[in-house]
C-alpha cells in the first residue's frame, strides 16, 4: 500500500476536513479527494460520510486510524533522524557550501523545467540556481547577485592586460550548454541583443569551460566569486564582459510544503548565511 494514501487519510481524519488536509499537506482538494477514494477501494469500505457542512469518519475510518497512529508515527521519527536535506547548487557555488553538515549537493540541470520538476516531486528539498518560477506552489528568494566575467589563460597571444569589445568579438569562445528561460546563460543576463560570438566548443559544466580555457586560446565565462577562487590554479587572466548585462541573481527556490518546517528552515538559513559572508573567497 502506498503510504501516502495513509498520510493524506490521517490528515483528513484529524482535520475532520479535506480542506485543511489539503492545506497541510500542500495539496490541492481533489487530489486528496482522489487519494480518499483510492484508500477506500484498498480498504473496500466507506470511510468518511457528509455530516452537516463537514464530513465525519465511519467505522471504518477509526479503526484504521487506531491502527496506523502509532507505525506513522515511527515512520515520521525515523524518517527526521535518517534525512539529509538534497540540494540543487549550481556550480558556481558549490565550493562555498559543499562541506556544511546535514546537507547533500547534486549539481542543478541543464534546464530549468527539469529543476523546478523535481523541486515538485520531492527528488530534492530545495535549489540555488539563477532560475525562478511563477508557481504558487513555489518559494522564491533572493540570495546575492554578483558580475559575470570574462576568462582566458595568462599567456594568451592576443589578449594583453585588457579585454575591448573588438577583442571579445574577435576572440573564440566556449559555450554553456546550461539553458534558463530557454535560452543560452549570456543571452539570459544580456540587457540587449549583441553580436553572435564564435563559439569553437561548448560544455555544461563551467568548471570544465575554465579548465578548457585555460589550456587553449579560447575565451571562458564564469561568475566572479568562482573565477577569482580558481584563476591562481589554473593561471586564468579574469575580465569584465565588455557588453551591457545584468548581474548574475542567485535564487533560493523551494516548494511550499516546507515553509514552516523546523529543519529545512535552519538548512536554508545555514545556506544563506554561508553564501552571504563566503561568496568572494
Amino acid at each position: 500500500m502506498d503510504l501516502n494514501l495513509l498520510s493524506t487519510f490521517s490528515a483528513v481524519y484529524r482535520h475532520r476536513s479535506i480542506t485543511l488536509a489539503a492545506e497541510e499537506l500542500n495539496l490541492t482538494q481533489p487530489a486528496v479527494s482522489a487519494a480518499l477514494k483510492r484508500l477506500e477501494g484498498v480498504v473496500g469500505k466507506a470511510l468518511f460520510v457528509r455530516s452537516g457542512r463537514g464530513i465525519a469518519p465511519t467505522g471504518a475510518a477509526i479503526a484504521l486510524a487506531d491502527k496506523i497512529e502509532m507505525p506513522l508515527a515511527v515512520l515520521e521519527t525515523i524518517e527526521k533522524k535518517q534525512e539529509i536535506t538534497k540540494v540543487y547548487c549550481s556550480e558556481s557555488l558549490m565550493h562555498l557550501v559543499c562541506d556544511l553538515p546535514g546537507l547533500s549537493f547534486i549539481e542543478a540541470p541543464l534546464s530549468d523545467k527539469q529543476l523546478l520538476a523535481d523541486i515538485d516531486t520531492q527528488k530534492v528539498h530545495l535549489a540555488i540556481d539563477v532560475a525562478t518560477s511563477m508557481s504558487q506552489a513555489h518559494i522564491v528568494e533572493d540570495i546575492f547577485n554578483e558580475p559575470a566575467v570574462c576568462v582566458c589563460r595568462k599567456d594568451h597571444p592576443e589578449i594583453g592586460d585588457t579585454l575591448s569589445y573588438d577583442d571579445y568579438f574577435n576572440a573564440h569562445h566556449i559555450a554553456l550548454k546550461i539553458r534558463r528561460n530557454n535560452v543560452n546563460m549570456l543571452d539570459f543576463l544580456s540587457e540587449k541583443p549583441s553580436p553572435p560570438r564564435i563559439i569553437k566548443a561548448e560544455t555544461g559544466s563551467v568548471s570544465s569551460m575554465l579548465s578548457l580555457a585555460a589550456t587553449t586560446n579560447l575565451l571562458g565565462a564564469s561568475t566572479r566569486a568562482l573565477a577569482v577562487h580558481l584563476a591562481p590554479m589554473l593561471n586564468l587572466k579574469v575580465f569584465p564582459i565588455p557588453l551591457a548585462i545584468r548581474n548574475v541573481q542567485y535564487r533560493m527556490i523551494y516548494h511550499r510544503r516546507f515553509i514552516n518546517d523546523d529543519d529545512h528552515k535552519a538548512a536554508r538559513e545555514m545556506l544563506r548565511s554561508t553564501i552571504q559572508h563566503n561568496q568572494y573567497q
